[in-house]
């Protein structure tokens, strides 16, 4: 059966689908999904565990829990895309019983990545070393928080960070603390399905088949209606567990700008969910703030399996 015949056949049993799940109103499918209809695979169970799902923010966190290495650069370019200033991290995370510390083994900066007092100039370099290359010694713990901001986050500049991490690691989800943009990423709620075509298909990815569930913000729509653009997550057909994600949020104000892509690749390693790759490129805008272009790569490796 080709893809097309599929879609039309499936049209109306998605709309009942959807009516059935209250949140989607169509859901495109490939002849895959089609197919895999017949042997039990049922649209509203994955559709709901799409909303659901922890497993991604579980793999990040393993990073602060389990020993293997880390090395990242991180690049900030001008507005001709000019390479201005650099940095670069090779680290390695240690067990001590119940604390974890990340040993950087190799360091560099060139470029003027920091003001005179020695702080960072920029938003997204100050977030790439603290998510990822934390210093000092840390409880191993790998429990998702009730709140994803951890402190009182008092200053502007750090509720911008907050919210950042919130993007990357809960993308989909409202969060009733930006203004103005925060329902608006609410991917999976009734009042944002207007905006979107939805789709689900089988791609391999990292090795694992997968079923793949897509957004797209409409063609047409205006750019105010979203802030999510664009995501595709892979899920692994036998574990149901992310084994990627690929996402651009963008939004432009008076109060704020942004324009970010985000690449995570994810794979089992001594029996672990991780993320073995990251590739970050944004741009970030905020009122009173420097305009910045940075790029970063991250790679994971040399995974170890400890107890908490």
């Amino acid at each position: 059966m080709c893809r097309s015949i599929a879609i039309t056949l499936l049209l109306s049993a998605t709309v009942s689908i959807a009516q059935q799940d209250g949140i989607l109103p169509v859901i495109v499918l490939d002849e895959f999904v089609v197919r895999a209809q017949a042997d039990g695979f049922d649209i509203p169970t994955f559709i709901q565990l799409v909303k659901e799902d922890t497993t991604f923010h579980h793999a990040f966190l393993n990073m602060r829990v389990h020993p293997h290495r880390t090395v990242g650069t991180l690049r900030v370019r001008d507005v001709r895309e000019r390479g201005t200033a650099e940095m670069y991290r090779d680290a390695h995370l240690v067990r001590m019983g119940a604390y974890a510390e990340l040993i950087v083994d190799s360091a560099y900066e060139r470029g003027k990545l920091r003001n005179a007092k020695g702080g960072h100039r920029f938003l997204t370099a100050e977030l790439f070393e603290d998510l990822f290359f934390p210093s000092g010694q840390r409880i191993a713990n790998s429990t998702i928080p009730d709140h994803l901001v951890e402190g009182d986050a008092t200053s502007r500049i750090e509720r911008y960070k907050n919210e950042l991490k919130r993007f990357m690691f809960n993308p989909g989800q409202e969060l009733a603390r930006v203004p103005w943009i925060g329902d608006k990423l609410a991917l999976f709620e009734p009042r944002m399905a207007a905006f979107y075509d939805y789709k689900l298909w089988s791609n391999p990815r990292n090795g694992h088949a997968c079923w793949v569930f897509s957004a797209d913000a409409k063609a047409g729509s205006d750019e105010d209606d979203t802030v999510i653009k664009h995501m595709d997550t892979w899920f692994d057909q036998a574990t149901g567990q992310v084994i990627a994600r690929e996402y651009r949020i963008a939004h432009n104000s008076l109060l704020l700008g942004f324009d970010i892509s985000i690449q995570a690749d994810l794979d089992v390693e001594e029996g672990l969910l991780v993320p073995t790759h990251v590739t970050y490129d944004g741009v970030w805008d905020i009122p009173l703030q420097r305009k910045e272009r940075v790029r970063f790569h991250l790679r994971n490796s040399a995974w170890q399996n400890v107890m908490p």
